[in-house]
Order: C-alpha cells, then structure tokens, then sequence
C-alpha cells in the first residue's frame, strides 16, 4: 500500500481502487469470458460467460450464453443463462429468454420474460412423502442398497 504525504494534521490517503468498467460499443461483436468487472454496458453483440457487478444491455444490445451479475437492467435481447443476485430489471423493450434466477424482479410494460423462471429465495416445490403399501417386505439393507432404492 502507498501512502501519500500529507500536511499537518491532515490523514494520509491511499490511491483509490481501480473501477472495472467495459463497454461494448454498437456494431462490435465480442465472444469469450468476461469477469471481474464492475459494470458492464453492452450496445453490441455479445456471445460469453460474464460475470459482473452491474449488468446494462441497451437496445441495440444482444446478449448469448451466461452471466452471473449483482444487478441487471435489460433494453435489448437475452438468451441464455441469467442469474442476477439483486435486482432484474427488464424495461418495455427488453427480452429475456432462457433460464433466469433473481432476487428481486421489475418489469416495465412491453418487457418479456420467458423460459424457465424462479426467485432465488424460493424453493422448489417439495414432492408430497410417499407411503409404501403395506403389501412390500421390509428389511435391514446396506449403505449401497439403501442408496440404489432410493433412486
């Protein structure tokens, strides 16, 4: 860590963190993995697995493959595999199709979301327990074949 100097009685500061930013312009297409950034906009075409804090595809934006983001607001097109931590916002021109988790959903009039849809706080529905007939023998089974049966 650096330290700068200072005047009397003024702290010391350190050098401010770096912010991770990329932007994809209109009519670029860019294919591969993206990570680590802080905030990605996207005009362009875009075929990758993106991992990022904020996530922002304007209209003219086209988003293929998977991406696991804090936030995300979408005016353009998604397909593919979307987890947004906090919130999902699609607004009135934006498309999101594939399989989508979030923990909090806004969508503006006209916005569309379709495929496979769930809140991140919610579970699964669980399958009502089954009882057994009591017509079935019963016995003592080991490790593997308890493992085999439950299948």
């Amino acid at each position: 860590m650096r330290t700068l100097n200072t005047h009397a009685g003024q702290q010391p500061t350190t050098p401010a963190v770096p912010v991770a930013n990329l932007h994809v312009g209109r009519g670029l297409k860019l294919e591969g993995k993206i990570q680590s950034c802080d905030s990605l906009v996207i005009e362009g075409d875009v075929q990758a697995t993106i991992e990022s804090g904020t996530l922002t595809i304007t209209e003219t934006g086209e988003v293929r493959g998977d991406a696991t983001v804090d936030e995300a607001e979408v005016n353009g097109r998604f397909d593919g595999s979307l987890v947004v931590r906090k919130c999902l916002t699609i607004n009135a021109t934006g498309r999101v199709t594939g399989t989508v988790r979030y923990g909090e959903l806004r969508i503006e009039q006209g916005g569309q979301i379709s495929g496979e849809i769930q809140a991140e706080d919610a579970k699964p529905a669980s399958r009502p327990a089954v009882k057994a007939p009591e017509s079935i023998e019963t016995r003592d089974l080991t490790g593997s074949e308890r493992a085999a049966s439950i299948r």
